[in-house]
């Protein structure tokens, strides 16, 4: 971060050793060296835009058309300030490493570790509770999405879109049982790969719409439509929750910052042209997942496969996470077992369960967003970086921080709490509206099956 300094007293610049040289006379053991095991820089980008990208793509135009014209900015604005909250967590992290010996190795639970070196234990608990609730959900929008998008495919087959939520979720599941991310690293370069072709011809798809399009209408936004895109925008860059679990297995953890920088560059280069052209495109017929609004093609159907590809092995990355963080609440053997097949498994079926009660990723992914979201990558990074910025030990190196960059913590917060409120709140009321409230898939599966 371009205002903040590292300053060590006595400190001296060792070899293959810490960024910050010796620390109380003791080398730092963790080394950059290529040969270690581990994420590299690249990789580490990979994941992030893995993980983010895909609903975000498809939902995105829908939120711009919420916003009006000045969604664009808010777009802009809420990539810009996940990314500064991002890198914030990541330098929460080198802090906690520099400053506790036994944080230098990998861990298993690092924003809750962060949370806790912040305010506390009881901070730590609220700090998992939230995490596991926040990739909780956006594992289920995933699972959503990837139903939807192959049920919408797949239905002169016969089989609803509620039954594919259960066929997706039974493949996932022995998935699931596989352990960090180091495990399945495919999974994020297939998923990356192919939401960027999907990108590309969906561009080339709204492009060659615009040159028919006609009275197309831009109303102005509502209160309520404005701060439902909100949440949407929050979500579609809300990968935070995540970040301290990849900076933990790359092999140089302090090149974190310039891989969240390069994850969210990528991914608004893939969000802005199909959002822009979509509402350019389409104004306020614009529909949840943009897809929907596109003539039925065969090139509409390659990107509907290749986004229902990426948001399936997206739901491994994000998932890892809580599951990871339960398991060490219940201190579970870290090793292959019965009893991590056990947990995961129950984990899978409370998926199912909530995506069927709520079978529409949408309502789902701004209620997300507007709460659990807002807190785990906007508000809690600044908070936490703030305070520990602020601490201090004369065994330390003494970190700082300009006024400029404290009036941007607390604008950042301030903006995370007011718009994560209202958020919140007009997702709660948009689920339960009886014009467009659909009924869960085991009250009535032919209803909650029409998109």
């Amino acid at each position: 971060m371009e205002n903040e300094t590292v300053k060590s007293r006595t400190l001296t610049q060792s070899s293959g050793g810490s960024p910050y040289g010796s620390i109380n006379g003791t080398n730092d053991v963790r080394t950059t060296d290529n040969s270690k095991k581990g994420l590299s820089l690249w990789l580490a980008s990979i994941f992030i835009v893995a993980e983010m990208a895909g609903s975000g793509v498809l939902a995105l135009p829908r939120a711009v058309a919420d916003a009006g014209w000045g969604g664009i900015a808010l777009v802009i604005f809420c990539g810009g300030i996940s990314l500064y909250s991002g890198i914030c967590l990541g330098h929460c992290w080198s802090m906690v490493e520099e400053r506790y010996e036994g944080f230098k190795e990998k861990s298993r639970y690092p924003y809750p570790c962060i949370a806790e070196k912040a305010y506390g234990m009881k901070m730590r608990y609220f700090v998992s509770f939230c995490i596991d609730i926040n990739l909780f959900g956006v594992a289920v929008v995933f699972l959503l999405l990837s139903s939807q998008l192959v049920g919408s495919l797949a239905a002169s087959w016969g089989i609803s879109f509620c039954y594919w939520i259960l066929i997706f979720a039974a493949v996932l599941c022995p998935l699931m049982w596989l352990g960090t991310p180091e495990d399945f690293w495919p999974a994020a370069v297939i998923a990356l790969a192919t939401t960027v072709t999907a990108c590309v011809i969906l561009i080339v798809l709204i492009g060659e719409e615009a040159v028919t399009a006609e009275n197309v209408k831009y109303p102005p936004p509502s209160v309520k439509s404005f701060f439902l895109s909100y949440g949407t925008m929050l979500f579609a860059f809300g990968g935070a929750a995540s970040f301290p679990t990849f900076q933990n297995d790359m092999r140089d953890r302090t090149l974190f910052p310039k891989a969240a920088t390069f994850g969210f560059l990528a991914l608004l280069a893939l969000y802005m042209p199909v959002a822009i052209l979509g509402y350019y495109v389409y104004g306020e017929n614009l529909g949840a997942n943009v897809l929907d609004s596109l003539p039925f093609s065969i090139a509409k159907s390659v990107i509907s496969v290749m986004l229902a590809v990426h948001v399936f092995f997206a739901f491994l990355l994000v998932i890892n996470a809580p599951v990871q963080d339960l398991e060490e609440f219940f201190k579970l053997p870290k090793n292959f077992g019965w009893k991590r097949i056990s947990l995961r498994t129950s984990i899978m079926l409370a998926a199912v369960f909530v995506a069927l009660s709520v079978p529409r990723f949408g309502k789902v992914l701004n209620l997300v967003g507007g709460s659990a979201t807002t807190l785990t990558s906007i508000i809690f990074p600044c908070l936490f970086y703030f305070k520990l910025c602020s601490q201090q030990d004369p065994t330390w190196p003494v970190r700082s921080i300009s006024l400029l960059e404290k009036m941007c913590l607390v604008i950042f917060i301030g903006c995370g709490v007011i718009g994560g409120c209202i958020s919140t709140f007009s997702a709660v009321t948009d689920i339960v509206q009886p014009d467009t409230f659909k009924p869960p898939c085991y009250v009535n599966i032919t209803e909650a099956s029409k998109f």
